[in-house]
């Protein structure tokens, strides 16, 4: 118990200060998400179309990332949102949803990341600071060969999207 206390420290102390990556950012979702997600929650009703933010929209360090994820009203597709914009999946407990299940762009976190591959660390988590993030997300079951699988496949997702609007399936 007092290991898996240490391991997840990083993340607690983003949740005890009030800033989260389930906060304030508008969570796109890949049909992919949708499927995985709605087979553990047995409904669809968790997702809504918004236009984008560009504050709040990950990755933001991907400059394609917006030209890819927009569809073609102008709108993204994204996890709902509680009136305090906090992701209506979050409980104070953490995320509802098993980790094999949650949004591809969520479990990349706190990755950041182009389709050509894994950049670093988002400046904005407090791993980042660290010398070697390595054990920590190792420690957390997030070591970079999971984060490059979850890219390869996310953007797959993507382009596999694009590709069905634009018939080319």
């Amino acid at each position: 118990f007092l290991q898996e206390f240490f391991v997840t420290l990083p993340c607690m102390s983003c949740a005890r200060i009030g800033t989260s990556c389930c906060k304030n950012y508008q969570i796109s979702l890949t049909t992919g998400d949708i499927q995985r997600i709605s087979e553990v929650l047995g409904h669809t009703d968790f997702f809504t179309f918004e236009p984008p933010v560009l504050e709040e929209i990950e990755p933001g360090y991907d400059p394609n990332w917006l030209s890819l994820i927009m569809g073609s009203q102008g709108m993204v597709r994204v996890l709902k949102r509680t009136e305090q914009r906090n992701c209506a999946l979050l409980t104070k407990n953490g995320c509802s949803l098993p980790y094999d299940c949650r949004p591809l762009i969520c479990r990349l976190y706190p990755y950041t990341y182009t389709e050509q591959g894994i950049l670093g660390i988002d400046q904005a988590c407090p791993i980042s600071q660290g010398k070697d993030w390595g054990p920590v997300l190792d420690q957390l079951d997030m070591p970079e060969n999971k984060a490059k699988q979850w890219l390869a496949l996310l953007y797959a997702e993507v382009r596999e999207e694009i590709a069905l609007r634009h018939g080319v399936a």
